[in-house]
């Protein structure tokens, strides 16, 4: 087992520090009774064993010998997106004082060791040992978006720059938008290649679930396989990745070294011109979890925990407190705003986002978690009037779309590339999120 990630029994002493006060169920500074919880979790399970603080109990248990497992334990474990939100408001207000996320991951690590994870994330596992993919579908149709396209691969070259996808390679509907954004590359005469076939999955959903080992075999793969590209910044399309590299990695004292790390969000903000301005549809944007909160570069932390004023715990030497500030906020936006999109936020945006519940497993382990998480945010952004909700996860807008379609919302979802695709080759979005 890997022992670059803390394990629970290294973590006793954060678990055992957390005062059950309930922050993790709320955004620090709440403005609405309706939209007031930061937790995906408790807002679908309502009780206080579903809060981060609440699992921190059952893990305290659970490593003193008090509790054993039982299905009630593993289904309130793993549902939940592993989104951050209770560790960035812990922090916003205890600094470094618990670490909920630290000991979630931990507290998975354990139940995915002992052989408890459930049965379709183990499934999953299998997959992405067997084949390098989630899905367990041979690694050849990564390449399929590229049919027709004449685009230089790692297999045959190196580049200076590296386009990475993700597992949107293996969606036929997210392909015209892959598509998209590497004509633009090309158009702006980018020297870049992409992995088709040859690239490795990052590594960051086996983590999310608990197999550490294998999160950090996938990574090393990776990591090979981006310097054997001779590449010296990656653009990559996906959420997911991007956190994996910048977040997960530094947990596994891993790194791809000094190559620039470049969401596709960052890259269409710096080239404005790709994306046409026009209408002024009425936008509101949804701030992924992987690009938001967890898409802050992690800085690995080495030193000990020293009591301090007699009681407080406190790290020495300091280290930095990620509260998910840095993490990608501005870019889509600023996409948006070039596209002519005017954009009405909602009220929990940047690191307090409301996550939709579709990653972190939770969605294969409780599909009724992350159906009511992406509820509870749709009728958030239906509440900002805006006719259209935006985002830039993958994940993120294939979840809410089915969910949207569903309910019946009045509110059209669109990825962000979707959009800018959508909106070039049908001006009149407004008139196409209504149905005309």
């Amino acid at each position: 087992m890997t022992d670059a990630s803390p394990t629970l029994e290294a973590l006793h002493d954060k678990v055992a520090s957390c005062t059950r006060c309930t922050f993790c169920k709320w955004v620090p500074e709440v403005r609405n009774e309706r939209f007031a919880e930061i937790c995906p979790s408790v807002q679908h399970g309502k009780f206080f064993s579903h809060t981060a603080g609440g699992k921190l109990i059952a893990a305290y248990a659970l490593l003193h010998g008090r509790i054993d497992y039982t299905p009630d334990f593993i289904r309130n474990v793993y549902s939940c997106s592993m989104c951050g939100g209770c560790d960035t408001s812990c922090k916003t207000l205890f600094a470094e004082f618990v670490e909920p996320l630290d000991s979630l991951y931990a507290l998975r690590r354990k139940v995915t060791a002992d052989g408890y994870a459930p049965a379709p994330l183990r499934e999953i596992l299998d997959h992405l040992g067997k084949t390098g993919n989630a899905r367990g579908l041979p690694a050849a149709r990564r390449a399929d978006w590229l049919a027709g396209m004449d685009l230089k691969q790692t297999a045959a070259g190196r580049a200076p720059v590296l386009f990475h996808i993700g597992d949107a390679a293996f969606d036929a509907e997210e392909w015209p938008f892959i598509r998209h954004v590497a004509s633009a590359l090309a158009r702006h005469g980018v020297d870049f290649a992409v992995g088709g076939a040859d690239e490795p999955d990052t590594g960051g959903l086996a983590y999310d679930i608990g197999d550490q080992d294998l999160a950090a075999a996938l990574a090393r793969q990776t990591r090979a396989w981006v310097e054997k590209s001779g590449a010296r910044t990656l653009i990559t399309y996906s959420d997911d990745a991007f956190s994996a590299f910048l977040n997960i990695y530094p947990r596994l004292r891993l790194s791809l070294g000094d190559v620039r790390i470049v969401h596709v969000s960052q890259w269409l903000a710096q080239h404005p011109e790709a994306a046409a301005g026009g209408t002024g549809d009425v936008v509101t944007y949804h701030d992924s979890c992987r690009l938001g909160r967890l898409g802050e570069e992690r800085q690995p932390w080495e030193g000990e925990t020293v009591i301090v004023y007699n009681s407080l715990p406190a790290r020495s030497p300091e280290g930095e407190l990620h509260l998910g500030v840095h993490g990608v906020y501005e870019p889509p936006r600023q996409v948006l705003k070039a596209a002519g999109a005017q954009i009405v936020e909602m009220e929990r945006i940047r690191e307090f986002a409301f996550c939709c519940g579709a990653g972190g497993g939770g969605k294969q382990a409780n599909p009724e978690f992350a159906r009511a998480a992406a509820r509870h945010r749709l009728q958030e952004a239906e509440s900002t009037g805006a006719q259209i909700l935006v985002t830039s996860c993958t994940a993120c807008s294939h979840h809410m779309k089915e969910v949207a379609d569903a309910e019946r919302s009045s509110i059209k979802v669109l990825g962000l590339v979707e959009y800018l695709h959508a909106r070039q080759a049908t001006p009149a979005l407004a008139a196409l999120s209504a149905g005309e």
